[in-house]
């Protein structure tokens, strides 16, 4: 079998790059197991501060591999590939570092729901995004039930995912899904800027905030979690520094302890 995830270094920023561009980046075991394979080494790695997921080629990621469907598959086998897909996006949820995705062509099916999973989508502004599901027949994955209607609202949340038509980076800016939309001769700096901004940010308060960001707790319990997080990240190096960054007025350098 070809290779078909592309990792990518630049300092403390991981770029995992979907490299099937004869399939328009199609998903299908192979994939799915590559990334979970380099999303978790990345979570793992102190030394890494971003995570970055582009595609190759024409698109993002056109969603399942309709020619392994085709193919046929047992049920032990649906059942395998229906759970890679879900902890792909799980781990990108769950993941302690901020996640990017960098969303041109098509993102569409399990590559839209991939992109609703990331921290800060940035768009081209004529890509096009969908959830095209229950216009053939399947059905969404990857939590995007719960995660799209936080982000969006229920009500376009219900028209996204039951009329499956698709939409451009601007649409998705305007709604709040996307974070950025640019043209797409910009995309790859803006997002380079991007990682660069989130790198340089406290690691040990980000993944506090990611994982607080998750939760569905009663108001009592999110302002005690609140304040132990707090009192936490005050014991330690990185608090220290941002104090005195700020008091020396000089950028702060932080080292994750």
């Amino acid at each position: 079998m070809t290779e078909c995830l592309r990792v990518e270094r630049t300092g403390r920023v991981v770029r995992l790059v979907l490299d099937r561009p004869e399939r328009l980046n199609a998903v299908n075991e192979q994939l799915y197991a590559r990334l979970i394979e380099e999303l978790g080494r990345a979570d793992d790695d102190p030394d890494v501060r971003v995570i970055v997921v582009a595609g190759e080629g024409r698109a993002f990621c056109v969603g399942a591999d309709q020619k392994a469907h085709a193919e046929g598959r047992t049920a032990a086998q649906q059942a395998e590939y229906v759970e890679l897909g879900w902890r792909v996006c799980e781990l990108i949820q769950r993941s302690r570092k901020p996640v990017v995705a960098a969303v041109h062509g098509y993102a569409l099916g399990a590559g839209a729901e991939i992109a609703t999973s990331v921290d800060f989508l940035v768009m081209a502004e004529d890509a096009q995004m969908g959830f095209p599901e229950v216009s053939i027949g399947t059905y969404v994955g990857g939590g995007v039930t719960r995660r799209l209607p936080r982000l969006v609202g229920l009500r376009r949340a219900t028209e996204l995912l039951m009329l499956g038509e698709r939409f451009s980076g601007k649409d998705a800016l305007s709604w709040g899904l996307a974070f950025l939309a640019v043209p797409a001769d910009a995309l790859a700096a803006s997002v380079s800027d991007l990682a660069q901004r989130l790198a340089a940010k406290a690691p040990l308060s980000i993944a506090r905030l990611k994982a607080a960001l998750l939760s569905e707790a009663p108001l009592d319990e999110v302002l005690r979690s609140e304040a132990a997080d707090l009192l936490a990240i005050m014991r330690t190096s990185d608090w220290a520094e941002g104090v005195a960054a700020f008091r020396d007025r000089r950028t702060p350098t932080f080292t994750g302890k």
